[in-house]
């Protein structure tokens, strides 16, 4: 079984890279989905450069984002990404990975559906509040809040927004290299089915 999973994931790599090489794969979903595990994962497995958008805004800034929400406020924060958004560069291939709540504005989710290939980590309420409880402190919106009931009302508001991505995959109980895989495979299958695009 092995054997044809990395087969296909072999055949994936190589047709993702002969056929996508010069367009971005925009990882984009609620936080505690996994979006910088994975996409580290996926950039190591296509040889490709990973960029974080969170990681780069606390890297110009100075500043977590937790503290920049404190300091600036969220407004702020929204247009300081949107920012950092429109300067993806078009013809780079990176693994991009957003910021859980870029990607629920309509002027985010334009640019970057015209710039990659986006790629919504979907995953239940359960397994998203489970995974954010082991690391709550990191989280600015997550501050002072009951984390079961506010995710799910995050679900209900940001999953239309989400679905709007090119991709939807599934987390399921499954290892962080078996989905690796999986979404390589079924980047390799919307590339096929969509003749490249």
């Amino acid at each position: 079984m092995n054997k044809i999973i990395n087969k296909n994931t072999n055949e994936a790599i190589n047709y993702i890279n002969l056929n996508s090489l010069d367009k971005p794969i925009i990882l984009v979903g609620m936080m505690g989905t996994g979006k910088t595990v994975i996409g580290k994962m996926l950039a190591k497995s296509l040889n490709r450069i990973f960029f974080d958008i969170d990681e780069n805004i606390e890297k110009h800034y100075h500043m977590t984002i937790y503290d920049i929400f404190q300091r600036y406020g969220e407004n702020k924060f929204r247009e300081i990404e949107h920012e950092e958004i429109k300067k993806i560069d078009v013809k780079s291939n990176y693994i991009i990975a957003t910021g859980g709540g870029a990607f629920t504005f309509e002027r985010n989710y334009n640019i970057l559906n015209q710039i990659g290939l986006t790629v919504w980590l979907n995953a239940t309420q359960k397994t998203i509040v489970s995974r954010l409880k082991k690391n709550i402190n990191n989280r600015p919106l997550l501050k002072n809040v009951e984390i079961d009931k506010y995710v799910s009302n995050l679900l209900l508001k940001r999953n239309p927004m989400y679905s709007k991505a090119h991709l939807s995959v599934v987390s399921k109980n499954e290892s962080k290299i078996e989905m690796t895989n999986r979404i390589l495979i079924k980047i390799k299958n919307y590339l096929v089915d969509n003749n490249n695009v």
